[in-house]
């Protein structure tokens, strides 16, 4: 038994002195996550969500507006609607309203509404999987 429990230190120890990645470190893309916004919008954004009926034109039907050309600046940075978040808080996907909504999980902050984007299929885990790459690595804008 005290040798089980001197393992057991030992491995807690060391453990300790491990660094595990903090929110805000840059993740590692794997096959086929975007790390470019250029990408996310064009790919994406601009055919998924920026449609006459949600989400294109100025002013769009549904806020925010995320034509390509302008989707940056109306999401990194900005105040959800429906939550007291940033829609996309750079470095911190888990504290990113778009990933909430894109994920159906908004109501876990106070949000609401529909699970993104509504009226068709949503996105797939891996499309999921590069917005939140892109904000893990600082939302850049490229």
């Amino acid at each position: 038994m005290p040798r089980l429990l001197a393992t057991t230190i030992a491995a807690f120890a060391l453990a300790a002195c491990l660094r595990a990645p903090a929110t805000g470190d840059p993740q590692p893309a794997t096959s086929g996550q975007a790390q470019r916004f250029s990408t996310i919008a064009l790919d994406l954004l601009g055919p998924r969500c920026a449609t006459a009926s949600c989400h294109a034109g100025d002013p769009p039907q549904a806020f925010p507006q995320l034509d390509p050309d302008v989707a940056y600046g109306a999401l990194v940075g900005q105040p959800a609607q429906q939550a007291t978040m940033n829609l996309v808080e750079p470095y911190a996907p888990e504290s990113s309203y778009l990933v909430l909504k894109l994920r159906g999980t908004q109501s876990s902050v106070g949000g609401g509404g529909d699970t993104m984007p509504t009226g068709g299929e949503r996105l797939d885990d891996a499309d999921i999987a590069a917005i939140e790459a892109w904000i893990a690595n600082g939302a850049p804008n490229d």
